[in-house]
C-alpha cells in the first residue's frame, strides 16, 4: 500500500509538470528556432549507450521513456500515462497513451516497449541502463498500451529506474534491424524530430507536429551548436548568435550572469569530477597509496580557485547531501604530511612519479588535474599531467588506464549511482574493485522496501567505499547554463539529463 501511494505521488506531481506553464508576464507565442552551443561533440545518437553531455538534450528531444525524472527528482509520466505496483514492489504495470507514434508515422505500443527492454538487457548489446534495470525477470505485452514487469527482487525505486537516460523507448523494428544505425538515425516519439546531424558543427530538430502532450512543442526548431573553442562559445553567446549555453564555466559565470539581457542559473547538484585509480594495477592495488593521494588534496580550495567557489567540498562519497541515503561523510583534511608518511609505509620513501590523464573536455578535468599536481608536490606526489582530445581520452584511456580524471552527473537515486560505477557490473566500472561485499550491500538496498533496511544496506556501501577509496572525489559541482532573456520556460534540473526543452519558447517582442 506505501509503494502505490509513491507511485500515485509520483504520477500526478509528473501530471502537473507537465501542464503547468510558467508566470512569465508576456504572451506564449510559438514557433522560432532556438540555438543551443555545447563544447562536447555528440558522438552518437544510439539512446542505449549514448553518455556525452550533448548527446543528452538531443536524446531527450527526440526520445521518450516510461517515466521522466522532472524538477523534483522524481518520476513522471511520459510514454506511459500512468503505472502501478504490487504491495511487495516485484510487479508494475504501466498504462501507456493512446494514439501515439514514431516519428515516421507508425505506432508507439507495447510490442516496442518489450522490445526496447529485452535489448537493454541483452548481454550482446552494449547498454548503460542494463546495471539498472537488470532486477527485470520478465517484461509482456499484456495488451497495446498495458505492459507488465515481473522483477526477481522487490525494488520500490523500478519507476525512477524506467526513467533512466538510456532507456528510451525505441521502435521494435528498428531493434530488429542493423543496430549501427541507431548511432545517426532517429525515429522516437519525443517533441522533436531529426532533421540534420553534424556530429562536428550543427545537429538541427524540428518540431514533431504529432507529439502527444497537445500545444506541446512552441519551438519550430532546435539547433545545436558545436564549439571546440570554449573563448568563442561565449563570445558567440555573448554577441546573441546563441540562445542557450548548455554548459557555462566557473570562469565566465559572473561575467555571462552580469551582461545585460542573460538569465544565468546554478543549481546545485551532485555532479563530480573524480580521479580514477586502478585497484588492478600498480601503484593503486595499494590502499595506502590511494590514501596518500586523499590527503594531499586541499578540497575547499579547489572549490574556491577552480568552481570559483561555485560548488561544494566532497570528501570521497560518490553520492552528495541531496541524496536520501547518503550519511554524514568525515571532512579530509589537506595534509601533505600525513599522505607522505602513508607514501613511505606504502614503499615509497623517495616519492612517487606517475602520469594523470586528463581529457580537454570539460576544461574542468585538466584544470583540476593541474591543481592535484600542485598540491600533491609537498606529499611527494610527483605528477606529470596528460592533457588531450576528449576522443583521444576515450579511445584509449577510460576504462583502461591506471590514472586519470572522470567526470559525472548526477543519478536519480543511490541504487543508479552505484551501479552506474562501482558495483562489479555497473555500466561504466572502470576502477577494477570488484568487492563482493560492495555489490551484496547495493543489491540488499534494492531488495527492500523497508526504508530502515533501505538507508542501513546503503550506510555500509558508502562506508566501505570511503574505506577502501575507489575514487577521489574532491567536490560537488554547480550545474551552471546561461540563456537570453528572450528564452521563457527553459529550466535547468540538477541531473542534468532531462531537459523539457517542448515547454520553451521565444519571447522576441
Amino acid at each position: 500500500m506505501v509503494i502505490n501511494k509513491i507511485l500515485c505521488r509520483g504520477m500526478l506531481l509528473g501530471m502537473a509538470l507537465a501542464l503547468a506553464v510558467p508566470a512569465i508576464g508576456a504572451a506564449q507565442s510559438d514557433g522560432g528556432t532556438l540555438k543551443i552551443s555545447h563544447s562536447t561533440r555528440i558522438a552518437t545518437l544510439n539512446p542505449l549507450s549514448l553518455s556525452g553531455p550533448a548527446e543528452y538534450p538531443v536524446i531527450d528531444m527526440a526520445y521518450s521513456g516510461l517515466t521522466r525524472i522532472g524538477l523534483d527528482s522524481q518520476p513522471h509520466p511520459d510514454l506511459a500515462e500512468s503505472w502501478k505496483g504490487s504491495a511487495d514492489a516485484t510487479e508494475f504495470t504501466f498504462r501507456l497513451r493512446e494514439g501515439v507514434t514514431f516519428h515516421d508515422g507508425t505506432p508507439a505500443t507495447s510490442s516496442d516497449v518489450v522490445a526496447t527492454y529485452e535489448a537493454i538487457l541483452n548481454p550482446d548489446i552494449p547498454s548503460s541502463a542494463f546495471s539498472v534495470l537488470n532486477m527485470i525477470d520478465s517484461v509482456e505485452a499484456v495488451d497495446d498500451l498495458t505492459v507488465k514487469f515481473s522483477l526477481s527482487i522487490p525494488f520500490a525505486d523500478f519507476p525512477t529506474s524506467t526513467a533512466h537516460a538510456n532507456a528510451r523507448i525505441i521502435s521494435e523494428e528498428a531493434l530488429a534491424g542493423d543496430l549501427l544505425m541507431l548511432d545517426t538515425v532517429v525515429n522516437g516519439t519525443g517533441p522533436f524530430k531529426m532533421e540534420s546531424y553534424d556530429s562536428a558543427r550543427i545537429t538541427r530538430l524540428v518540431r514533431n507536429d504529432d507529439y502527444f502532450i497537445e500545444g506541446k512543442p512552441h519551438l519550430d526548431a532546435i539547433e545545436m551548436h558545436l564549439f571546440p573553442d570554449l573563448a568563442a562559445e561565449t563570445t558567440n553567446f555573448l554577441s546573441g548568435d546563441i540562445d542557450v549555453m548548455l554548459l557555462v564555466q566557473q570562469a565566465d559565470y559572473q561575467r555571462i550572469a552580469s551582461a545585460p539581457g542573460v538569465n544565468a542559473a546554478r543549481v546545485p547538484s551532485g555532479r563530480y569530477v573524480n580521479v580514477v585509480m586502478r585497484f588492478d594495477q600498480p601503484p593503486f592495488d595499494n590502499l595506502k597509496v590511494r590514501e596518500a593521494l586523499s590527503y594531499s588534496i586541499d578540497r575547499q580550495l579547489l572549490v574556491d580557485l577552480v568552481l570559483e567557489g561555485l560548488g561544494r567540498p566532497g570528501h570521497d562519497n560518490i553520492l552528495s547531501p541531496e541524496f536520501k541515503f547518503r550519511i554524514d561523510t568525515p571532512e579530509k583534511a589537506y595534509d601533505p604530511a600525513k599522505a607522505k608518511a602513508l607514501l613511505a609505509e606504502a614503499g615509497y620513501p623517495d616519492g612517487l612519479s606517475i602520469d594523470l590523464v586528463a581529457s580537454n573536455r570539460p576544461a574542468i578535468r585538466a584544470q583540476v588535474a593541474i591543481a592535484i599536481k600542485q598540491m600533491a608536490l609537498a606529499a611527494g606526489f610527483d605528477i606529470n599531467v596528460e592533457t588531450m582530445p576528449h576522443d583521444t581520452y576515450l579511445a584509449n584511456f577510460w576504462r583502461k588506464g591506471n590514472f586519470y580524471m572522470a567526470y559525472w552527473g548526477m543519478q536519480p537515486t543511490e541504487d543508479a549511482t552505484f551501479n552506474l560505477l562501482l558495483t562489479s557490473n555497473a555500466s561504466y566500472e572502470d576502477t577494477g574493485w570488484a568487492n563482493a561485499e560492495f555489490d551484496a550491500l547495493v543489491q540488499a538496498g534494492r531488495s527492500t522496501t523497508v526504508e530502515s533496511e533501505r538507508a542501513e544496506a546503503y550506510a555500509k556501501a558508502q562506508e566501505l567505499m570511503l574505506t577502501e577509496l575507489p575514487y577521489l572525489i574532491p567536490f560537488y559541482e554547480d550545474v551552471l547554463t546561461a540563456s537570453k532573456e528572450s528564452v521563457k520556460g527553459y529550466s535547468i534540473n540538477p541531473i542534468n539529463r532531462y531537459f523539457y526543452l517542448e515547454n520553451v519558447w521565444l519571447d522576441e517582442g
